[in-house]
């Protein structure tokens, strides 16, 4: 009750400051006839974590405008979508600036509420396959606030004592034959571990069959239509098959991400199917080992699967003083070495753009920086299962881990839980 309370207090205090906002302040210079007035841009975003920091970084571009002021609104955590609801109803040009939203249904929510930022210097420092999800009718409405990505996280030290070395893995019979030797390290149970999780069980996983495709999105609505079968998809087929081949080398996904974590970081799994979002907890543990991030060698593919999930967006009803005061902050945040080290230093974010320093970064981040910059990323096709299939389909993984169904059965429960979740 108390959590439910104060998320209603604060989205009460956003909706009040934001009544409360002028478009313009007036700064007074060194004489009394000196005056200018300010665009003041309000900033609303989601993620907590990095308020403090975000309001930090605005105080230091302010310091150097003449013409622009950034005020950070209070960050709304889960309330965002309904304050900016509740904020674009009540008046479009009073609400934020600036504001967050993810893709899919949320973009399509705010959509009428957005400017293009195709003029943007932040734009043309994209990374590949970043953009996708913030353009309609060949333009960008949405700059991408960081990136994440998932793959292989590995023991550098295991490898090395192994003889494996990371960048000879480039197929699936290579990697079961880094297994073998990995397996044979004193203290090495399972070269590779699953989190039991949903989306670690079967989400993640599963995206790297539909990732190698350049029509992933035709066959995933084909599945889901009826028109296609995934077990007469190919590339579903043989992820299937390899996956049969490599599951003795498994933890068969019994352990829950704690627990899968822990194992790494005690050198009990040479390798984890994880995110660069593993660091904070390898921090905690303070290993003392080298580690890093690799593809899943599927099909032959030398990328980490790379997405965002969110974007910042700029407000068309704001002034025209506003909305050039707006890209120009997020230009600043992106291109310029000030606001670059806020992202990278300050909110400890991987950048999806061109142009940053990743010598400081911790290995995972860096890693899927270096990945991006190459433009040796894949899609997050995951986003594109039906809804609400999550539980239902690692139920399924469970059972052929456990030996109670083969391939073809797996793909034949996943098949008719996609059509089923649609049909609802």
């Amino acid at each position: 009750m108390k959590k439910f309370l104060s998320g209603v207090c604060a989205a009460a205090l956003i909706l009040s400051t934001l009544s409360g906002c002028s478009s313009t302040t007036k700064t007074e210079g060194n004489t009394n006839t000196d005056s200018k007035e300010k665009a003041v841009v309000t900033l609303i975003q989601n993620k907590v974590e990095i308020q403090e920091q975000l309001e930090n970084a605005a105080k230091d571009f302010n310091k150097s405008q003449n013409d622009v002021e950034v005020q950070i609104l209070g960050a709304a955590g889960d309330d965002l979508v309904k304050v900016l609801q509740t904020q674009f109803a009540s008046d479009p040009g009073k609400a934020p600036t600036i504001f967050t939203c993810g893709s899919g249904s949320e973009f399509e929510k705010f959509f009428n509420y957005m400017t293009t930022l195709d003029d943007t210097a932040a734009s043309k420092k994209i990374v590949k396959g970043q953009k996708e999800d913030a353009m309609k009718d060949g333009k960008l409405y949405g700059l991408p606030v960081a990136i994440e990505g998932f793959g292989l996280v590995y023991n550098k030290t295991l490898f090395e004592k192994a003889g494996v070395k990371a960048e000879d893995i480039k197929s699936m019979d290579d990697l079961i034959k880094a297994c073998e030797k990995l397996e044979k390290v004193q203290g090495v149970s399972k070269a590779i571990a699953f989190g039991k999780e949903t989306y670690f069980q079967f989400m993640h996983p599963f995206n790297w069959p539909f990732a190698v495709m350049d029509n992933y999105k035709e066959v995933i609505n084909n599945v889901i239509s009826g028109k296609t079968k995934l077990k007469d998809v190919p590339e579903v087929k043989q992820y299937v098959q390899d996956l049969d081949k490599l599951k003795t080398h498994t933890n068969l996904a019994k352990d829950t991400y704690d627990e899968q974590v822990a194992g790494f970081a005690q050198g009990k799994y040479a390798m984890i199917h994880q995110g660069n979002w593993v660091q904070s907890l390898l921090d905690d543990y303070d290993v003392d080992f080298e580690y890093g991030m690799m593809p899943v060698p599927f099909n032959a593919n030398d990328s980490l699967a790379v997405g965002n999930t969110n974007f910042f967006r700029v407000n068309k009803n704001a002034t025209e003083a506003q909305q050039k005061g707006a890209k120009k902050f997020l230009d600043w945040l992106y291109t310029d070495k000030a606001g670059q080290t806020y992202v990278t230093e300050k909110f400890k974010l991987i950048p999806a753009y061109e142009g940053f320093d990743t010598k400081d970064m911790d290995p995972l981040a860096a890693d899927v920086s270096k990945y991006s910059q190459e433009g040796k990323t894949v899609p997050w096709t995951f986003n594109l299962f039906p809804a609400g299939v999550d539980k239902d389909c690692s139920s399924a993984m469970e059972k052929y881990y456990a030996g109670k169904i083969n391939t073809d059965q797996l793909l034949d429960e996943i098949n008719k839980v996609w059509t089923d979740a649609v049909s609802k």
